[in-house]
């Protein structure tokens, strides 16, 4: 039946939200500036923009191939992100405001990844060689994620990594029973694969300078992190049986086979603190304890981590600090701890506070502090490109005060994320494109496109279950690094993406619809109609 012309004004684009994958062609494609796109929270919240609801619908659906595919359009790293990422979208999905269990959005990339783990990894289209070339200071998240999108437009790239082998804080701080180290050379391959350069072993400012690489390249992008770690500035620090967090992680994925006492005590609250706890009952330890500044509600680590900690057997002390290391013969025995009654102070600033009457003494034979990271920009400083210890650059763009040099990822930001170290090497590659391209580096970058953020969403269409629960193995002592999280059945998965209340969807907003069908035409899962008055047939 043919609708009058009011209503088709009003409600002339129907969507089928059973074919719909929410990929934004058709607004996009709208001539008249009508079509909007209703943005998902939780791709609302992914620094990288992934398509969450768009895979995860299609896993509901028992499409898991075309779910990799719209996953692999935002982001090429899957496997990685499956296992570590921060996911960001879980805290934003509505599920998780309405009733406090999210939809298990990074298991299921995982799930999907998991799928094609036996089949090669397919190319990106990459545009014809530009005759440019891109140096890329650094191999890890953001260094990666530079490489690859540059090299889809046709730059050539270079990656130098002082270290011996790419991946940065992936390889060297993450263990292997979080990510394996299979999992990151087969998506380190993807970049290989692209005729991506790597120059490891090489330390700039030390083996290269900073004026060679100007010199040599057209731009210039440092994405070295924050391979440093913190130190307390205690007494015994530099000690036998005392090791540092960052330091002690790369000796064991390296494979180094290090000694550590029954009793092994982690100072720190965050994720290499928890990652090196669960490394020492790896190599060994018999009780492990972490000793946090923070109280058990305000621990920076990952929950999960925390949990799966806990449920291994590691030990949590809170609200303990200012360490004193006691010794014997130049053996450490214990640490004596105070009551931290503060962390920060009430600007924010961390600023611990102790109350030296309130002690607690702990016997170890080891100890691993596990307090922090640090950028190294020493390179920097003869180059003119820092400024009060920090990298000077614009934070829109990430160009430095030299035209031809961009940062990307921690060593601009401090120690975040994985995801968002991926999307600060996205915006740092869009600036280099542009430079190199001539264009205007900021021209549009804060418009965040034809999207709608605040609507009403239908819980309706979301499943009652339960969020799934991942099973994880449990260390069997010394040697076993097997990893933690198991892989997800899919009946387990399509069940669960079938709780998404798929919050988001295509929408005409202004009522200008001039029935020129783009939109329908261009639509790749034939969702979209262009409902047409019968009077204008």
């Amino acid at each position: 039946m043919g609708l009058n012309l009011l209503e088709a004004l009003s409600d002339n684009i129907v969507i089928d939200m059973d074919k719909c994958v929410f990929c934004s062609i058709c607004v996009n494609t709208c001539i008249l500036d009508n079509l909007r796109m209703k943005l998902a929270p939780c791709r609302q919240a992914c620094p990288l923009g992934v398509n969450c609801q768009g895979y995860v619908q299609l896993i509901a659906r028992g499409e898991e191939r075309k779910a990799m595919e719209i996953l692999r359009q935002d982001l090429p790293f899957p496997e990685i992100l499956g296992r570590i990422c921060s996911h960001p979208c879980e805290e934003k999905c509505h599920r998780k405001g309405q009733e406090g269990e999210a939809v298990a959005i990074r298991h299921l990339k995982r799930y999907i990844a998991d799928q094609f783990t036996g089949e090669k990894i397919p190319l990106p289209e990459i545009l014809p060689d530009t005759g440019k070339s891109i140096a890329i200071i650094g191999s890890g998240p953001a260094g990666m994620m530079a490489a690859y999108d540059l090299r889809t437009h046709g730059h050539r790239v270079t990656i130098f990594d002082s270290e011996k082998e790419p991946g940065g804080m992936l390889r060297w701080a993450i263990p292997d029973f979080r990510l394996p180290q299979s999992v990151l050379d087969r998506e380190m391959g993807l970049l290989i694969e692209m005729d991506v350069s790597f120059q490891c072993g090489v330390a700039i400012g030390k083996n290269k300078s900073m004026e060679a690489l100007k010199n040599e390249f057209d731009a210039v992008i440092v994405a070295a992190g924050c391979p440093g770690h913190g130190i307390l500035h205690i007494d015994g620090e530099e000690n036998q049986g005392v090791y540092h967090g960052l330091p002690f992680l790369k000796l064991v994925r390296g494979g180094k086979a290090l000694e550590v006492g029954k009793k092994v005590v982690v100072i720190g609250g965050g994720n290499v603190a928890v990652d090196s706890a669960q490394t020492a009952l790896r190599l060994g330890a018999e009780e492990v304890t972490m000793v946090t500044l923070e109280s058990n509600n305000e621990l920076p680590a990952f929950p999960e981590a925390i949990k799966s900690a806990a449920a291994e057997g590691i030990n949590f002390q809170y609200s303990w600090g200012n360490p004193k290391l006691n010794f014997s013969d130049g053996q450490l025995i214990g640490i004596d701890f105070q009551r931290c009654v503060q962390v920060f102070d009430n600007c924010g600033c961390f600023a611990p506070d102790f109350d030296d009457c309130e002690l607690h003494y702990i016997d170890a034979q080891t100890v691993i502090i596990a307090i922090g990271q640090q950028a190294d920009r020493a390179f920097l400083e003869s180059s003119g490109l820092t400024q009060n210890f920090k990298m000077a650059i614009d934070p829109l763009t990430l160009q430095s005060k030299n035209e031809k040099i961009f940062a990307a990822g921690d060593i601009h930001t401090g120690p975040s994320s994985v995801i968002h170290a991926l999307a600060s090497g996205r915006e740092a590659a869009e600036s280099v494109n542009r430079f190199l391209n001539a264009e205007h580096l900021r021209f549009g970058r804060k418009y965040p496109g034809p999207i709608e953020t605040e609507f009403d969403i239908d819980t309706s269409k979301g499943s009652a279950d339960k969020r799934i629960i991942i099973d994880e193995h449990r260390s069997k002592g010394k040697g076993d690094f097997q990893e933690i999280e198991l892989p997800v059945s899919q009946e387990a998965a399509r069940m669960e993406a079938k709780r998404c209340y798929s919050c988001g969807q295509p929408f005409g907003k202004f009522r200008t619809c001039w029935f020129c069908l783009p939109c329908e035409v261009e639509c790749p899962n034939d969702a979209l109609e262009v409902k047409i008055p019968y009077l204008l047939r």
